[in-house]
């Protein structure tokens, strides 16, 4: 695919002058497509996202990139060292045996502490995790000044499984962290109990075996006005993930994040439905990857988006470890002329398998 540069104006709306970025968008309806076009193109050029560390099942390593930064343990008496590039991770495994306890005063303590962008937490005690990290996080906002990007949850599988690492409302951290543009959180319990507006979250992943309803209801109810990456992961019925398509609906109809330009909805038990959906949302016209995988997507569901003409306003549309038949994978695809490229490998069965006995890849 030949790339975009987004000073040629040309090349992106077909020989017209872009709109005007900072004024008002006139000539109508047409007017509105060409910025849309534009903004969408220039998007598409600075896919910041392209190098996260995604996972494809459970986690087994603790990250080592987050947000554009090297991780580094910290450690006692540890100088702060271009904090701009590096991401400091506070972690209690079994493998650390370095009290959490002194790794947070000495950390706090450290005259360079508010010159920290981002931060990785992970601690494998059940009690710890929420009660260590959010109150290291509300009680002592005023260091943090300069916190851009955050990581909650930061634990492999051996240490705990991810149906265990449970969170609380995390709406307060939105809330006295005005600066916040990536969040990512691992785990169970997660909460948006307060209704706010971000204006400068951009990233948000929620990883969950069994991510619940009320966090979903929870997270239709911010104002999330820069948001471009979305990526959750339900999970299964019995580890909490009782959501429904109907929770979705407000994210899947592109009304309420106007701005997402990768939507994430990954390890679902309802993944047809959700396909069913977005086959027939605008919201594929605005979006630039899908990423659909870990999930219990069929034949129908995929049918129906690779049957929308809209598909091909994705780059990339990934499907893996769903449950597509080798029939399909064979057959059909081969006729469809699409443009857009299709992840599809490592299917859970390529024999049909009715839709109530599959499951989703991440649960405990």
């Amino acid at each position: 695919m030949s790339e975009i540069n987004p000073n040629n104006t040309d090349a992106i709306l077909g020989g017209q002058n872009p709109p005007p970025i900072n004024a008002a968008v006139l000539g109508g309806e047409i007017g509105v497509k060409q910025r849309f076009k534009y903004e969408k193109a220039i998007a598409r050029e600075n896919k910041f996202w392209w190098n996260f560390e995604h996972l494809d099942g459970l986690p087994n390593c603790h990250a080592t990139t987050f947000a554009d930064r090297q991780v580094v343990n910290f450690e006692a008496e540890m100088d702060i060292i271009n904090p701009q590039a590096t991401a400091y991770a506070l972690r209690a495994s079994y493998s650390r045996q370095y009290n959490i306890k002194q790794q947070i005063t000495e950390l706090l303590t450290n005259p360079k502490v508010n010159e920290i962008e981002a931060l990785v937490l992970g601690f494998i005690d059940y009690d710890s995790n929420t009660l260590i990290a959010n109150c290291f996080l509300i009680d002592n906002v005023e260091k943090f000044v300069n916190l851009k990007a955050l990581f909650l949850g930061d634990i492999e599988d051996s240490e705990m499984m991810i149906s265990s690492i449970y969170q609380n409302d995390v709406s307060p951290i939105l809330r006295l962290y005005p600066n916040l543009e990536v969040f990512h959180i691992r785990g169970t319990g997660i909460k948006f109990n307060e209704i706010l507006h971000h204006d400068k979250l951009k990233v948000l992943r929620i990883e969950s075996g069994g991510l619940n309803q009320s966090a979903i209801i929870g997270l239709n109810g911010l104002e999330l006005p820069a948001l471009e990456y979305l990526e959750l992961w339900l999970g299964r019925n019995e580890y909490g993930g009782d959501s429904s398509i109907d929770d979705l609906i407000p994210i899947i109809s592109g009304d309420k994040f106007p701005k997402l330009r990768y939507l994430g909805i990954r390890n679902c038990e309802y993944a047809d439905d959700i396909a069913f959906e977005l086959a027939k949302s605008p919201i594929l016209e605005q979006l630039i990857d899908l990423d659909l995988s870990m999930s219990t997507l069929g034949d129908d569901g995929l049918a129906a988006l690779l049957n929308c003409p809209a598909i091909n306003d994705l780059d990339i549309l990934n499907v893996s470890q769903n449950w597509i038949s080798k029939n399909f994978i064979e057959t059909i695809l081969p006729t469809l002329e699409l443009k857009c490229q299709i992840i599809i490998d490592n299917q859970q069965c390529y024999e049909p398998v009715d839709r109530s006995e599959r499951y989703c890849v991440v649960a405990e």
